[in-house]
């Protein structure tokens, strides 16, 4: 009688579960059911499970209800397994565990927050945990200050803070752009999120684990959504700067939209954190989106911008990936870099895009992803500057150059070939620059030499490069043997191994022939010395070939001290660093208008009726000038760091009014002094 006293007790309680939930009845908790009647969740599940298959009561909400409660259950076991309980200590943490993801954790389903939380909970219960009582490994534990775990949460609450507006479906002004094409990408876009989302899910519970699928699903779903999000922003700022709205040719172009899922992708990737220690850290996405690194390239500095929300964290994780693109992986076999290579090669002698003066210039950073995913687009100059010196500047016009009758047409500039190599350019001269700081310092007359044989195999013999910076080894080694310098070969390469974001492996597997690897000295012996000896022993003669143009040190293309920065929340707002220091009213900008301390009495009312005549005498002669002709250059955004130029008059009206302000001011003065 007991037994059937119980079943009847736990049937009561599973229908009481169902009724109260299917009614919105919040009386009592689910932990409280499950004490009544002496059951674990498992037991609960199955027992509702067989009511509904027998009596079919259970409506799709309690149903839902009953998913919910599975997946936290799963989650918490999950930790719960991996999780010793031997000690009062780790018993109490977990109990905090507990009470901290029920009050702070708004996604419990989801697996990897809950697992930096537990790490949050255990860093805690170890810092206020008396040194003494630590095992030895952990004794100075508390002291150090490891937040770890602790950021990768903020990131992630982050990026899903900053993704709850938008949807994983194009939004109004998403769609509105698509309409306004010649051709609608819609379904395409939809179609190319489906192949790529199920290939995403397997690939990842292939390299993470088979119960890790749906796992996947979730960072893809995050990943749309960031990828609508910086399509839309990409959209208003070229809608914005070409005062256009049909994007027809970009939209259309499934190399840019995969590129741009791919880069949101590695965002999301990025801020889940760990990926170092699976097999998904890049460059692995872009073997799952099946994409070339040198496309991927083209994207990550458009991204950056259109996004400014990226932590500092992820913006130095993807600047970090388009470091190693261009050292690396753009080289591998059967890239699009080689085939733009041998156009540009097979176009015939040219005028260059970067003249040897441009490399003590700093690098523009004004390119968008429709510059280079369009490129080439126009007639242009070559990327690789060839032998011959460059034309005088007043001999370069901004027309196409003329062809000769009978010859065909140079192919037109690739904006994105030229980009990347000024890029990567900047970045070997960095490299170089640190190594000769370290190996030749007593010897600072052969850096410009080793630099000059350097661009020359950059320019010359990309046939050879499947690591461009591996480069530096041979032609240090060489210009230090032709000019009797004592450095070892391995010297260069123990120096190299210490220099951050480095690669020791590729030391020892280096490309000799076609499938054939060895070591970079067997490549400096077979391959390097027997293309370049000749151009190499130039430099030992008394009458050395011209030096090349030393770079500007590179500065990180995302961050911009010195440009004029839109105040968020505005469109039309720019501030820039002062430039002087701030001694005087004199020197304050802007320097063509009158300067009012706010906050002071200005003084009479004849001041202000002084400016309203100011304002409106500059305004006539604006348009006297526009009268004679003289179209001003319109103003496309406010500069607050030009001197003694006015934004919008033009350079006359702005010295017109400065010669009034000072007339003025010398009329105050002598009005002051006769007072």
């Amino acid at each position: 009688m007991e037994e059937v006293a119980d079943s009847q007790k736990r049937l009561w309680g599973a229908c009481l579960f169902v009724s109260a939930t299917d009614m919105d009845v919040s009386c009592f908790t689910f932990t409280q059911v499950l004490k009544a009647v002496s059951l674990n969740v498992k037991q609960f599940f199955t027992l509702v499970r067989k009511l509904d298959v027998n009596l079919d009561t259970i409506s799709t909400k309690v149903n839902s209800a009953l998913t919910r409660l599975e997946k936290k259950y799963d989650v918490t076991l999950a930790l719960y397994q991996r999780f010793e309980k031997e000690r009062e200590t780790i018993r109490s943490c977990w109990t905090m565990f507990l009470l901290a993801k029920g009050r702070a954790l708004q996604m419990e389903d989801d697996l990897v927050i809950s697992f930096q939380l537990l790490l949050c909970t255990l860093e805690l219960c170890i810092k206020r945990c008396p040194p003494a009582l630590l095992q030895p490994l952990y004794s100075k534990f508390q002291y150090q200050s490891d937040s770890t775990s602790i950021a990768a949460m903020t990131s992630i609450q982050q990026l899903r803070g900053d993704l709850t507006s938008s949807g994983d479906q194009p939004s109004t002004n998403l769609a509105t752009y698509f309409k306004n094409c010649t051709v609608d990408p819609t379904q395409d876009v939809l179609k190319r999120l489906e192949t790529l989302g199920q290939a995403f899910s397997q690939r990842f519970g292939q390299a993470v684990g088979p119960r890790c699928i749906v796992l996947g699903r979730q960072r893809f779903n995050l990943g749309v959504k960031l990828y609508y999000k910086v399509m839309e922003a990409m959209l208003k700022s070229e809608e914005k700067r070409l005062s256009v709205q049909n994007f027809s040719k970009l939209l259309n172009d499934s190399t840019f939209h995969t590129s741009l899922l791919a880069c949101a992708l590695e965002v999301v990737m990025a801020t889940y954190g760990g990926v170092s220690e699976t097999n998904v850290c890049f460059p692995w996405i872009l073997d799952v989106v099946n994409l070339a690194a040198f496309d991927f390239y083209k994207v990550i500095e458009s991204f950056i911008k259109a996004d400014p929300t990226l932590s500092k964290d992820i913006v130095k994780h993807l600047e970090t990936c388009e470091n190693l693109i261009m050292e690396r992986i753009a080289w591998r076999t059967g890239s699009p870099l080689f085939e733009l290579l041998k156009q540009e090669h097979e176009g015939g002698a040219a005028e260059q895009v970067e003249t040897p003066a441009s490399f003590s210039q700093p690098l523009q950073h004004n390119h968008t992803a429709a510059d280079l995913y369009l490129s080439p687009m126009r007639p242009g100059h070559r990327v690789l500057p060839p032998e011959s010196p460059a034309p005088p500047s007043s001999q370069v016009t901004s027309q196409p150059l003329t062809q000769p009758s009978g010859q065909t047409p140079r192919p037109p500039k690739s904006n994105s070939l030229s980009l990347f190599y000024k890029k990567l350019y900047r970045l070997a001269y960095m490299r170089l620059k640190i190594l000769c700081s370290y190996l030749l310092s007593s010897h600072p007359e052969l850096e410009p030499i080793i630099w000059t044989l350097f661009q020359h195999t950059l320019q010359h013999e990309h046939e050879l490069m499947r690591d461009p910076l591996f480069f530096f080894f041979p032609s240090m080694y060489a210009i230090c043997k032709v000019k009797s310098v004592d450095l070892r070969f391995k010297t260069i390469v123990t120096a190299y191994k210490n220099m951050p974001n480095t690669n020791q492996e590729t030391f020892k597997h280096v490309l000799i022939t076609e499938g054939h690897f060895d070591s970079i000295i067997v490549f400096y012996n077979q391959v390097f010395m027997q293309k370049l000896k000749t151009n190499i022993l130039q430099y030992a003669s008394t009458r050395p070939p011209t030096l090349s143009p030393i770079p500007q040190i590179p500065r990180s293309p995302y961050k911009f001290p010195n440009s004029p920065l839109r105040v968020p929340g505005s469109n039309n707002v720019y501030i820039s660093p002062l430039k002087n220091p701030r001694m005087s009213p004199g020197i304050m900008t802007p320097r063509s208008r009158m300067l009012v301390s706010i906050g002071e009495s200005f003084g009479l009312s004849n001041r202000f009726q002084k400016i309203n005549q100011m304002v409106n005498s500059s305004d006539r002669s604006l348009k006297r000038t526009l009268d004679l002709g003289a179209t001003p250059k319109p103003l496309k955004r406010l500069r607050f760091d030009m001197d003694g130029q006015d934004e919008a008059d033009g350079r006359l009206v702005a010295s017109s009014t400065r010669s009034r302000m000072q007339e003025q001011k010398m009329k105050e003065d002598t009005e002051s002094r006769k007072e």
